[in-house]
């Protein structure tokens, strides 16, 4: 019979009794609005969890303050207002949350591809040195002069007491020899 009482009043007295706590009077306004918003909400945000939760939410802060409200406007008008702004909030967040998440796993990507490249890196150099060690002294003294100290043909000839043909034909074996060899350790 009480309820049936709040059914009859507009929403300026419901919500003067809402400042009063009166609970009869927020269940009216609930049900005079559960479903405007949820519709409202569904169009926004295309999923009734979502629609849900954010409905709750606006009747939740819209209780809570109770003693202060001041209805500028219609509820109609209130409660469409605080969902497009909730829907906007949310979707600002969603766009922080989505950029947090794209920038991790790119920060993530860079620094397993950076360590498997420094890695793969590192196993290429030791396999390479292994491999320059099997090489015959000569060879690997003129692949070494060649490559580490940027010596030309000619200056490796002298500093070897070798002709700068037999210079090529080492260092040509080298690069033949680590081409095979490194690569299949």
């Amino acid at each position: 019979m009480m309820n049936n009482c709040h059914q009859q009043l507009s929403d300026r007295e419901l919500l003067d009794l809402i400042k009063e706590d009166d609970k009869k009077a927020f269940e009216e306004i609930y049900s005079r609005y559960w479903d405007f918003l949820m519709q409202l909400a569904m169009k926004l945000l295309q999923s009734k969890q979502k629609a849900e939760d954010m409905a709750q939410e606006i009747f939740i802060s819209f209780y809570n303050r109770r003693h202060k409200f001041e209805l500028t406007v219609s509820l109609r008008a209130y409660f469409s207002q605080a969902l497009k702004f909730k829907v906007m909030n949310e979707f600002r967040s969603q766009v922080v949350r989505d950029t947090y998440s794209r920038h991790i796993r790119y920060v993530y990507t860079y620094a397993v591809n950076t360590s498997c490249h420094a890695y793969e890196t590192k196993e290429l150099a030791y396999h390479i040195s292994r491999s320059i060690n099997l090489l015959p002294e000569k060879c690997r003294q003129a692949f070494l002069l060649s490559r580490s100290e940027d010596l030309s043909y000619k200056d490796i000839s002298g500093q070897l007491n070798i002709s700068v043909s037999t210079v090529e034909k080492h260092i040509s074996k080298a690069l033949k020899f680590l081409k095979t060899n490194a690569c299949l350790q």
